[in-house]
Formats: C-alpha cells, sequence, structure tokens
C-alpha cells in the first residue's frame, strides 16, 4: 500500500501517479477535490482565512499534512517488531529534483520522530493545484511566530514573548475538540490581555465527513500521533516565511523535550519526540534547505522544568494556566466533565507542577494518582 498525494487529475501526468489514483491497492489522500475524503483549513481570530501558501511552501505544508494523515492508517502491530512500519508515498510536486536531493534528511527527520522508515516517490506537479479562496489573508506587522496547542507550555511561552513586547502570530493546529476550545479560549484572553499584539491562526487537519468521497481512506488504526509535530512545525514555518518572520517559538519544558526513557520498554520513539533537540535541528536543515526559511526554531523552556516554568506564577495568570490542557487524551473522559485524565505522563508532570504553584486540584482529573496508585494500571 502507497499513501498518495492527490493533486488533480491533470495536474501530475506522471504514468505511476495516474495508476495509483485509479489504483485499489494506494491510498489516496485527496482535500482538494469538491468531494475530497480529507479537509486542510485554516481561521485567523476564528474566521475563514487563506494562508496563501505557493511553491515549495506549499508542498511543504502538505507533505506534513499527507505524513499525519498516513500515520493514522498504517498499523504497527503488523510490524516485525510490532511498533517500526514501512510507509511508502507518492508525492507529485513542484520541484522533484529538490525533494531527491533532501530524500534522506527528510527521512531521518521523519524516523527519529515516528521510529519508522520513509519511503518516497517524488513525481512532477505541473501548474498549481486548487487551493481555496478567503478575502482574510496573515496579517502584517507581527514579528514572531508561536506554535500554539493549548497546553500550558505553549501558554506560557506566548505569555514570555508578548511580555519582551514581541508582536506574536499563535500558530496552533486543531487535533480535536477539547484542544481546539481550548486554544481559541487561551488565544482570546491572550488578546484582551496584550490588545493589537496577538492574532491566532488555527488549522485544521481531519477526515471528511463525506459519506462517499471520490476516493475511500482506509481505516484509522494508529493512534498514537508520533509524527503530529512535524505537521505543527511545517504549518508553523509556513506562516512565517509567507509573513517574512525568522522567530519561531515552540515552547515545552525540558523534561518533555527530552523526554528521556523511564525504562528500557521506552526507548528510542516508543517515548514522544515533539520538540527533542536532536528532531528540532534536523527538521529546521530540512525547513531551510526546501523552503528558503532563514530563520530558527528555538525552545525557550528547554533547560526548565514545568514545576520552574510555574514557579512564581503571578496570581493574575492563575485562572488561565488552569484553562489550559496538558492531557495526551482530553476527550477520554468528558462523561465525567474533566479534561484531565490524571495518570498519562503529562497529566502528571502537570499537577506537580500546580502543587508547586499552589493552585493543584485533583478534581480537575479523573483519577488522582496521588491518592491511589492503582489508578497507574497499564491497562488504562
Amino acid at each position: 500500500m502507497r499513501i498518495v498525494r492527490f493533486v488533480g487529475r491533470k495536474q501530475c501526468r506522471d504514468s505511476e501517479y495516474q495508476r495509483a489514483i485509479n489504483s485499489a491497492e494506494d491510498v489516496v489522500i485527496d482535500w482538494v477535490s469538491s468531494n475530497a475524503n480529507a479537509a486542510v483549513a485554516f481561521r485567523l481570530n476564528e474566521k475563514a482565512m487563506a494562508p496563501d501558501l505557493k511553491g515549495t511552501l506549499l508542498d511543504f505544508a502538505d507533505i506534513g499534512v499527507l505524513i499525519y494523515l498516513a500515520d493514522e492508517m498504517v498499523i504497527r502491530a503488523e510490524a516485525t517488531d510490532y511498533w517500526t512500519r514501512v510507509v511508502r508515498c507518492l508525492v507529485p510536486v513542484g520541484d522533484p529534483a529538490k525533494w531527491r536531493e533532501n530524500e534522506s534528511l527528510l527521512s531521518n527527520t521523519l524516523e527519529m520522530l515516528s521510529g519508522d522508515l520513509w519511503q518516497f516517490d517524488w513525481m512532477p506537479l505541473k501548474g498549481s493545484r486548487p487551493v481555496p479562496h478567503h478575502q482574510q489573508r496573515l496579517p502584517r506587522g507581527f514579528d514572531t511566530v508561536c506554535l500554539f496547542s493549548g497546553g500550558t507550555d505553549s501558554l506560557l511561552g506566548a505569555i514570555q514573548l508578548l511580555r519582551e513586547g514581541r508582536k506574536v502570530i499563535l500558530v496552533g493546529h486543531q487535533s480535536e475538540g477539547q484542544v481546539a476550545s481550548a486554544q481559541k479560549d487561551l488565544a482570546r484572553n491572550l488578546q484582551s490581555l496584550f490588545p493589537g499584539n496577538t492574532c491566532f491562526v488555527q488549522c485544521r487537519v481531519s477526515r471528511s465527513t463525506r459519506e462517499v468521497p471520490e476516493f475511500n481512506l482506509a481505516p484509522k488504526v494508529e493512534r498514537s500521533h508520533r509524527p503530529r509535530s512535524f505537521l505543527f512545525l511545517t504549518l508553523g514555518i509556513g506562516i512565517a516565511v509567507r509573513s517574512g518572520i525568522t522567530d519561531v517559538f515552540m515552547p515545552e519544558n525540558g523534561l518533555m523535550a527530552l523526554n528521556i526513557p523511564l525504562q528500557k520498554s521506552r526507548t528510542g520513539s516508543l517515548s514522544t519526540r515533539t520538540a527533542h533537540p536532536s528532531y528540532m535541528t534536523n527538521f529546521v536543515e530540512l525547513a531551510q534547505r526546501i523552503t528558503g526559511f532563514t530563520g530558527h526554531v528555538r525552545n525557550p523552556f528547554l533547560t526548565q522544568s514545568k514545576t520552574d516554568m510555574l514557579r512564581g506564577l503571578h496570581p493574575a495568570l492563575r485562572s488561565l494556566v488552569l484553562r489550559s490542557i496538558s492531557c495526551a487524551r482530553p476527550s477520554r473522559f468528558n462523561d465525567r466533565g474533566v479534561r484531565h485524565c490524571g495518570y498519562c505522563v503529562p497529566c502528571i508532570h502537570r499537577r506537580i507542577a500546580l502543587m508547586e504553584a499552589g493552585i493543584d486540584s485533583a478534581g480537575h482529573y479523573a483519577f488522582d494518582v496521588f491518592k491511589n496508585l492503582s489508578s497507574l494500571d497499564a491497562n488504562k
């Protein structure tokens, strides 16, 4: 099975591409046609917008989308080691030679992130593929992009940048409902606290809700989303380049960025590497080679724990921090009226940090692992 980026029936005349989009063996991901099986949509301050990505920059962002959706459709349980998959992608792009030249760097970057072997066939894209048009465009006059997940770290990172006097574009990826709502809520509050100095660009990448799309997607069989930060960063770089910005920030506390395995079974990509320095270095080099990005991607909290970050939290920010989401699966216990499970590693880090700030409440979590160790049962 190959994963195919659909760019239209006439935009790529390569015979292999034409065979693939008419093959029952390959999976075609289509977010450009009128009968698409996937959706990619941008909003600026909660109103539809077009980021106006073109050429190689559009290819770069689209490959992030392709990888994010492809990851969900290739099962790990069938791999020899029950983890490492071989993912083959057929990708029409405007400059195949450039992508072939940098394929090793791309594959190595993704392997470091997801633990998989990524293989690519590059096809020539003729002309430009269809893109949606909206009146809203990216705003001018901003000097910083901050990736904005809706979590505590990205919230504190954004606040720090705004306090420094920067004009910040917050870039969020809408992965699911609870996180999307938290991002919008926090962004609105930051816009009130720092009027005129921040705006919020949110991107939604998802399967289409159409009952009968032109191409059927394979079932969603993988939920670890190890390559998610590749998509997040490609979106951030796209917004930065189109806005003439060279400073991109990805705030993540140092413990989670390094994510040192707690036991042998969590070595390699079995522990997430969302903001690992080695991965970030590779990604920035790839972005510079492919898109011409001339800036840097920085993690301002690499040498701090979440507890360090929340120590001495200003009282005025406490309610805002409590509205952030740290949980790996925030919608899992909606029926209990909470957004945090309480037993995943991010939840445990969050609680320890909030204890230091004096604002921890066990009632915000489905399970209180500090009172009931059985809540850490591996079956959850």
